[in-house]
């Protein structure tokens, strides 16, 4: 953003030099890309009077001038522009000038004729992009005058990268807010010209329906204006601060938003039909933006319409029917406040930047959205004629940032920042707009309604580092207690040496993808202005973008996907919020890829159960895989708690077909998550020397109702076999001729083994009668010849 030094005066007496401004508004933590000198730019350059003017013998395109710079003699100069003439006034640069687009002038030779000057353009003076030919100059521009001086050139221009939290500061007069309490000088009133309302001039009728992203809306008809340019100063202004002069309405607009940081919008009157409504989108309506882009909207986009068509895209661009043009006598301006999530969603997708859309989206000032409307009022009649109807207003600018305060501790933000804060560092912050009350270490502040980025007491101490000044903080380590080095967290670094691919996405979510896992409740926690709405809450489960990351991979012709990621959820406690650290698997598409002995193989529910249990073995831990179809999100059949020691830790399973559809993915997908917060720090690894005598195996077939899990039945085996057990397992299922309707049979494998003796038959034998009273006791299962 470029801020000529000028029209920083016109808000604060400065006294200071450009270089000494430029130091300021670092240390105030504003980023000083540049600090252009203009009128220095051009020394050299001066007013000359063509006092003759002859073609040139050997080029029909190129002319031989003689001119006068007040000087003893005339000065010879080659030029190849045409719309100058004898008499005519111009810019004529000397030998040895340097010019903003860095030529330095030399007498030269051009086509034989010696040339000791060159005649300039807007462009070679910096004061436009393009150019038509000579810049002309008034007909009293004093001979031998420094163009520079003649034209009021700015003494500076600052060019400034104002980071995004800062959106109070996109205009000239939140910088030089800064700058005049920083320096303890007032900061000049706004001054609104007197407005004669004509009651013969009807308000516009506007309706909001979407209040949530428009909580203010004011419009007002102003008519029989003869739109022209804007005058000299403003359009000089514009392009020193980077604009491009379009007309005197739209100029006046644009100035004002500069100033004061509240973008507007006018619109042709006569373009409209029927009344204004600010509304959502319907899903593919169609909208012609002023820049020429025809666009189909989506759902939710914030639109301005009237009663047939889209005249704006809220916040970002006007509709080119309805903008205003030479011809235009009655017009309707609009002065808001949209949602700034709401617009930085918008323009994202549609990649559609505006000066307008860049305010919105970090937020302008509410008091501004009134005072903006007046203003603009007040020029347009005054520079254009016209008459102005009342304003009509829907929402109330004064409610939205009302009341907003912050508070923190005195000797935590000293602390923090290592240097001892006078209370005379309040009064500065006074001057930009807090309210501040100390009460001995308690420190109160009322947020200005301009300031959307203070919210935490980190935002305070950041505010008071700004005005004491960042070089001012000591560089010292802080002092540490000495503790006992942390174990590192090895959680996803073992799913990584498994075969996983680790992500990392955001903790912010949408509302939606919240509610495919997690059931609606009031535990969400809201982000009071997200980014987008596809962001707008912390998330509660890592799945849904474990989804959306698999999704963009298997979009992009990757076989199959196997994802761990680690990271917190979060949601909603009594006291206020708790985060919780867990781990998160997903398997999709092939694991093995086709070879030329075997064809490819999809994942299924007992890959990714392997490779959980694998996880959970290299902890000392396991894990019980208990049936359950109540998980939301996943698929019935084929979901499961997972249970480590006496914790519910975990779920897992496939998800739900439907869900998977909705995203396009055809294979079916396997997720899991652990809470690491729920797991016990497990068995240590111990070593044991190799038996020295032989185990043995013994199969027994059971004949069992169906739905009794694996799980249970072999917990039941490890309990009734005795100390003896080294391992149980269900080798064989079987449930064709032969067998009952209602049952399977299941053929269970055990071995026993002892390290100090070999085992007898009679061991064998009492393990297994174990078994079977145990299967019968607790399934009613009966032991198959």
């Amino acid at each position: 953003m470029k801020i000529p030094f000028s029209w920083l005066k016109d808000h604060v007496a400065l006294t200071a030099t450009p270089s000494q401004i430029a130091e300021d508004l670092v240390r105030l933590g504003h980023e000083v890309e540049a600090v252009e000198m203009p009128r220095a730019a051009v020394i050299g350059v001066r007013v000359g009077q063509i006092e003759s003017k002859q073609p040139h013998p050997d080029a029909d395109k190129l002319s031989l001038l003689k001119v006068n710079i007040g000087e003893a003699e005339l000065v010879d100069i080659v030029c190849g522009a045409s719309n100058m003439g004898e008499g005519d006034k111009v810019p004529v640069a000397t030998i040895g000038t340097s010019l903003p687009n860095g030529l330095t002038i030399k007498k030269g030779k051009i086509r034989g004729a010696v040339s000791y000057g060159m005649c300039c353009s807007e462009v070679e003076l910096g004061l436009a992009e393009d150019s038509a030919g000579l810049l002309i100059l008034p007909v009293d521009a004093p001979i031998g005058a420094e163009v520079g001086d003649y034209l009021e050139l700015e003494e500076a221009v600052f060019d400034l990268s104002i980071t995004p939290n800062r959106g109070d500061c996109m205009n000239v007069r939140g910088i030089a807010r800064d700058l005049a309490a920083d320096a303890g000088l007032a900061l000049a009133a706004i001054e609104l010209g007197e407005i004669a309302i004509n009651q013969a001039i009807n308000a516009p009728d506007v309706a909001v329906a979407a209040e949530k992203d428009c909580p203010a809306y004011l419009a007002r008809s102003i008519t029989g204006i003869k739109v022209a340019d804007s005058p000299a100063w403003m359009q000089a202004r514009l392009i020193q601060a980077g604009q491009r002069p379009v007309n005197g309405v739209v100029d006046v607009l644009n100035t004002i938003m500069l100033d004061l940081g509240q973008p507007m919008h006018a619109f042709d009157a006569d373009a409209l039909d029927g009344d204004i409504v600010v509304r959502s989108a319907v899903g593919g309506e169609a909208f012609s933006a002023l820049d020429g882009r025809e666009l189909t909207l989506n759902t939710d986009d914030l639109l301005v319409t009237d009663s047939s068509s889209v005249i704006a895209l809220a916040g970002i661009m006007g509709s080119a029917p309805s903008g205003v043009s030479e011809s235009t006598t009655n017009i309707v301006l609009e002065s808001a406040f949209f949602r700034p999530a709401r617009i930085s969603e918008t323009r994202r997708v549609y990649a559609m930047v505006s000066e307008a859309s860049m305010r919105f989206e970090r937020g302008v000032d509410p008091a501004m959205v009134e005072v903006a409307m007046q203003r603009a009022t007040a020029m347009i009649i005054d520079l254009f004629g016209g008459s102005a109807s009342e304003i009509t207003q829907c929402g109330d600018a004064d409610k939205i940032n009302a009341e907003r305060s912050v508070k923190a501790s005195v000797s935590r933000i000293q602390s923090r920042l290592g240097i001892d804060i006078p209370v005379s560092v309040d009064d500065v912050l006074v001057r930009m707009g807090f309210a501040v009350t100390r009460d001995g270490d308690k420190l109160a502040m009322t947020v200005p309604s301009f300031r959307h980025d203070i919210s935490i007491p980190e935002d305070i101490s950041e505010e008071y580092a700004r005005v004491i000044g960042f070089d001012e903080i000591p560089e010292l380590l802080p002092s540490l207690a000495t503790t006992a080095p942390a174990m590192p967290d090895r959680s996803v670094h073992d799913a990584v040496a498994a075969g996983f691919l680790q992500v990392i996405n955001y903790a912010f979510i949408s509302a939606s993808e919240q509610r495919l896992f997690v059931a609606a409740d009031d535990l969400d926690i809201e982000l009071e202005n997200p980014i987008s709405d596809a962001m707008s809450v912390m998330r509660r489960s890592v799945w849904p973008g474990l989804l959306n990351t698999a999704r963009y991979n298997l979009n992009r012709q990757q076989s199959g996907v196997s994802l761990v990621e680690q990271g917190r959820v979060y949601y909603k406690t009594a006291a206020a919020h708790q985060e919780s650290n867990v781990i998160a698997w997903l398997m999709s598409g092939e694991v093995e890829q086709d070879e030329w002995f075997d064809a490819a193989r999809k994942a299924d529910f007992f890959d990714l159960k392997g490779a959980v249990e694998a996880w959970l073995t290299l902890r000392g831990l396991t894990g019980r895989f208990i049936a359950d179809d109540s998980i939301q999100g996943l698929q019935a059949g084929q979901s499961a708690k997972i249970l480590v020691g006496r914790a519910e830790a975990g779920r897992i399973g496939r998800v739900d077909g439907d869900i998977a559809s909705a995203l396009d993915m055809d294979a079916p997908v396997y997720v899991a998550e652990i809470n690491l917060d729920l797991l016990s720090a497990g068995k240590k690894t111990k070593f044991a020397p190799l038996p020295e005598f032989p185990g043995v195996e013994r199969d027994l077939v059971f004949l069992f109702e169906r739905g009794v899990s694996s799980d249970a039945i072999l917990n039941a085996v490890k309990s009734a076999a005795g100390k003896l057990l080294i391992g149980a397992r269900i080798f064989d299922l079987y449930d064709g001729k032969g067998v009952p309707e209602g049952f399977v049979s299941l053929g269970i494998r055990f071995a026993l083994q002892d390290a100090k003796r070999t085992l007898t038959q009679e061991d064998s034998d009492a393990a297994s009668q174990s078994i079977i009273a145990a299967m019968d006791k607790k399934f009613g299962a009966t032991l198959r010849g």
